[in-house]
């Protein structure tokens, strides 16, 4: 089956995963937390310190449940874990806008939020999705995730308005209603391929099963790849928040700092589909490796040459924060099949995540104890060259038969009994 053949078929999931990403608990609760901080403030005193805190009870709150989904969607299938994510998404929300009167219930509604919500993240959309698309999964994997950059292009500036005129208790009650209304697509368009699409789609293989877990978590490769996304994730991943705080030290306005962030969220965007391309038609590994040093030298030449190499600082950054999660669902689906997916997929997303939520307190610790940017900036650049190192440490993932429409040799690839 061709790259373009796989499209036809499996649009309908893949457009329903692009709207559950973008309206599941990572586009939505993580993207609008910060509009409600200043009347939060207000209304019951949560402070900056608590409001970081809460950020971080979320992150963990998702992690600590990946393993939990993971099971859910190969137990359960792709539909009824994140219709139930999505309920209990809304659910805290309205809870969130109605009931919540102090800063202690408001931490504990963000931890629940982001441990009942989780099901509505990317596990089971990036199952679904990898069970239509295997010549152009990279690229579908991408289309996936700019679910969760468009949401956070639109979700701040409607949100924002909507607690502008009516209030923020408002506010949440709209993105109750916006979970709700994400899960619809999921309801009558996400669906895992049938058995004889997947084999076709690969002749010569029986579909793309692979192994159960029980085989995968034996498999030195699979807590490599646990390994390599963990510290991806450390190494590049606290810069994000302190992108703004670091340009305002550097002496740019707050206008020209908010200038350069929209580029990475641009450069998010971007990457997404980029970077899933360039995985399907070149060696992942390598690939992977190079966004790597591309953020690497990015760092470096910032730290080097100041505030006029930001706008190459923020477009690095953003490259690699909109590759992190199709990398991490492209590498898991090509070494171990999609048999118990959903509970190989929690490794590295767990830990990618754990990453994510570790790397600002670090960036803080050493800004706190410096008193400026330049050692994270070169910490940062090592990691992320140890990065590249792990990466092309990894095997190519096992690829496909050609495509009959592509004349280019075929990597060399991965033995199956990985």
């Amino acid at each position: 089956m061709s790259r373009g053949d796989e499209f036809r078929r499996g649009w309908p999931t893949l457009s329903a995963a692009a709207v559950g990403v973008g309206t599941g608990v990572s586009g939505l609760a993580i993207y609008s937390a910060g509009l409600f901080t200043s009347d939060l403030g207000r209304e019951i005193g949560l402070s900056a310190a608590m409001y970081g805190l809460s950020i971080t009870l979320l992150t963990f709150g998702m992690a600590l449940a990946a393993p939990v989904v993971g099971y859910a969607v190969d137990k359960f299938g792709v539909k009824a874990p994140t219709i139930a994510g999505a309920l209990c998404l809304a659910t805290g929300f309205a809870a969130l806008g109605t009931v919540v009167h102090s800063v202690p219930a408001y931490m504990t509604a963000m931890a629940l939020i982001g441990f009942f919500g989780a099901s509505s993240g990317p596990i089971a959309f990036t199952r679904a999705v990898s069970s239509w698309f295997d010549r152009a999964r990279g690229l579908a994997l991408g289309i996936t995730m700019m679910g969760m950059g468009l949401s956070g292009a639109i979700i701040p500036v409607a949100i924002g308005r909507v607690i502008e005129l009516e209030g923020w208790r408002l506010g949440y009650l709209t993105l109750a209603c916006i979970a709700l209304a994400g899960t619809l697509p999921t309801l009558f368009l996400l669906k895992v391929a049938p058995r004889s699409v997947r084999t076709q789609s690969t002749p010569g293989r029986q579909g793309d099963d692979g192994d159960d877990f029980a085989t995968i978590r034996r498999n030195p490769l699979y807590w490599r790849l646990i390994l390599t996304f963990g510290l991806m994730s450390v190494a590049f991943t606290g810069l994000v928040p302190y992108l703004v705080p670091m340009l305002r030290q550097y002496g740019m306005s707050v206008g020209g700092a908010a200038s350069i962030a929209s580029i990475m969220g641009l450069a998010v965007i971007l990457s997404r589909l980029v970077i899933g391309l360039l995985i399907d038609i070149l060696r992942p590994t390598a690939v992977a490796a190079s966004l790597c040093l591309l953020c690497a030298t990015g760092v470096v030449l910032f730290a080097v040459g100041g505030v006029g190499f930001a706008p190459v600082l923020a477009f690095t950054l953003g490259c690699m924060l909109g590759a992190e999660l199709d990398m991490v669902g492209y590498f898991t689906s090509r070494y171990f099949g999609l048999a118990a997916f959903g509970k190989a997929y929690a490794g590295p997303y767990m830990a990618f995540v754990l990453g994510g939520g570790i790397a600002p307190l670090w960036v803080g610790a050493v800004v706190d104890r410096t008193g400026s940017y330049t050692a994270v900036l070169y910490v940062v650049a090592a990691l992320t060259v140890l990065c590249a190192v792990a990466f092309l440490a990894l095997p190519s993932p096992r690829r496909v038969t050609p495509d009959p429409s592509d004349t280019r040799p075929t990597p060399a690839s991965v033995n199956a009994d990985l």
